[in-house]
């Protein structure tokens, strides 16, 4: 099976103890069967781990390598190969389609937040595969965002659809969910926000359609919300981005919180 990757992936790296939010704690961080094989050698790992998990430690829900530095002890001593797959992996999401797989990465990373929406280039897969006709249509850079975005999105929430939704979700993070439910909702101020800040909200767009092929119009909805909350936070590039990730972060992260956006935005 061939797979295919966004033209700026190979760009991406981990920034490790750099990150303001590390992917090594408040996340259950499960164990794969080859992962235990290797650690069961090693009783000061083994004796981390519980029911194939990393047992996490402290009110931050720290993974026991977690250095006070940010640095993993693991790799530290035994290099990046020895650590199990869904650190390797992460943040990484993969498709799989029926003749392909279509990988990338999320934005729940800040690494990845800046890839992405620091993007200039129009979105294109390696190896060379047609688009789908929304992103085609999203990568028409010298047309109106907004008018992109009805292109689409053959659902789009009024900003009181969009309250009701976001109200029922599971919280993961309080304080992110906070800053989703106290974003600015008043769609002539977010959209202004929007074309004012089209080379980002281009990106995040293409991003969920890339992710989502089937709920195109949630990636109107995303950049939206996204839009609503990096208001709130003070309206910058970096606002923007912040407002990224804590929005994949609550939002794509829960199985729950997926399944309520796929009731809605779902198209068979």
């Amino acid at each position: 099976m061939i797979t295919y990757v966004p033209n700026y992936y190979s760009r991406f790296k981990c920034i490790a103890d750099k990150c303001k939010h590390t992917c090594c704690k408040g996340w259950e961080i499960d164990v794969d069967e080859k992962s235990m094989d290797r650690f069961s050698k090693y009783e000061a790992i083994i004796s981390k781990v519980n029911d194939n998990s990393f047992i996490l430690q402290g009110d931050e829900e720290r993974c026991p390598f977690l250095r006070d530095d940010l640095l993993c002890q693991m790799i530290i001593d035994r290099g990046e190969d020895f650590i199990c797959d869904i650190c390797k992996d992460h943040p990484r999401f993969r498709n799989y389609n029926e003749d392909d797989i279509e990988m990338g990465v999320g934005l729940c990373c800040e690494a990845a937040c800046d890839l992405i929406i620091d993007n200039k280039e129009q979105f294109a897969l390696i190896p060379p595969k047609k688009l789908t006709r929304e992103l085609e249509v999203l990568n028409v850079f010298d047309s109106d965002i907004l008018e992109r975005f009805t292109l689409i999105a053959p659902v789009i929430l009024d900003q009181e659809q969009s309250s009701e939704l976001y109200d029922e979700m599971e919280v993961l993070d309080q304080a992110c969910a906070n800053i989703i439910k106290t974003r600015e909702q008043d769609r002539k101020i977010v959209s202004a926000f929007i074309r004012e800040n089209k080379s980002a909200f281009e990106q995040i767009a293409i991003y969920y359609a890339y992710r989502y092929p089937k709920m195109t119009s949630f990636a109107v909805e995303a950049c939206m919300v996204i839009a609503g909350c990096a208001i709130k936070l003070g309206g910058t590039i970096r606002d923007i981005k912040e407002a990224a990730r804590i929005y994949s972060s609550e939002i794509e992260y829960s199985d729950i919180n997926i399944e309520m956006i796929e009731d809605v935005f779902y198209l068979d």
